[in-house]
């Protein structure tokens, strides 16, 4: 169980930096620490439960749907164009109502919701694509390594690609065995830290001011 700690470690850390570096962050940064610190709150309540050998899979019916109104507000703020900004507000009552849907009628409360997962993590996935596209064709940004929206949207890549498999394997393993479920289920912790990291990282990066061009000075001509 040590890599949970170190998840919790990381998840903590970053919350801790958050709220110190607050004044200093930009919005989409403040919204993500927001989530974060709910995050915190939820998942250490979840693990007290897990340790108690109590079902904690009602936590988690709240908590995804949160954890994309607040990954969906980051990326609409970050964003310039008005399309995907718009797509994604569309998104958000499509999805609560998903989400409603899927646990009327295929995984009930206390059963590991892993519909809302996938879904929530591919749809992350298209904002994350859709940052990138900003990026590298608006050529907005020098250097990416001094960009928190970059290792905000690497973490939030790679962890939300992850747990489409993750999650689309777990729902079926945990009604099989749970020793068969146990390993994914630390791919997905895992996974979790590497996102933690990125998100603290973010929060530390100071911006690259951008650049004024300076106009060239006029050489006399010969005559």
């Amino acid at each position: 169980m040590w890599s949970v700690y170190i998840y919790f470690a990381f998840l903590a850390l970053s919350v801790v930096v958050w709220s110190l570096r607050f004044k200093h962050l930009d919005t989409p940064q403040k919204i993500l620490g927001l989530c974060l610190a709910i995050t915190l709150l939820v998942e250490a309540y979840a693990a007290h439960l897990m340790f108690q050998k109590i079902n904690n899979s009602f936590l988690y019916h709240l908590l995804i749907p949160l954890q994309y109104l607040f990954l969906s507000g980051v990326f609409y703020v970050a964003l310039s164009g008005k399309r995907i900004r718009r797509a994604i507000l569309l998104t958000l009552p499509v999805y609560v109502v998903a989400v409603l849907i899927f646990f009327l009628t295929v995984q009930t409360i206390l059963e590991y919701n892993s519909y809302a997962r996938v879904l929530k993590n591919v749809l992350v996935v298209a904002w994350v694509l859709f940052y990138y596209r900003e990026v590298f064709i608006g050529v907005k940004v020098s250097r990416l390594e001094r960009e928190p929206m970059f290792w905000i949207s690497t973490g939030l890549l790679f962890y939300s690609l992850g747990n489409v498999f993750v999650d689309g394997l777990m729902y079926y393993l945990i009604h099989q065995s749970y020793s068969w479920a146990r390993p994914i289920y630390l791919i997905n912790v895992f996974l979790g830290i590497l996102l933690n990291l990125t998100f603290l990282i973010s929060f530390l990066v100071k911006r690259e001011p951008p650049k004024v061009a300076t106009p060239l000075k006029p050489y006399p001509i010969p005559l």
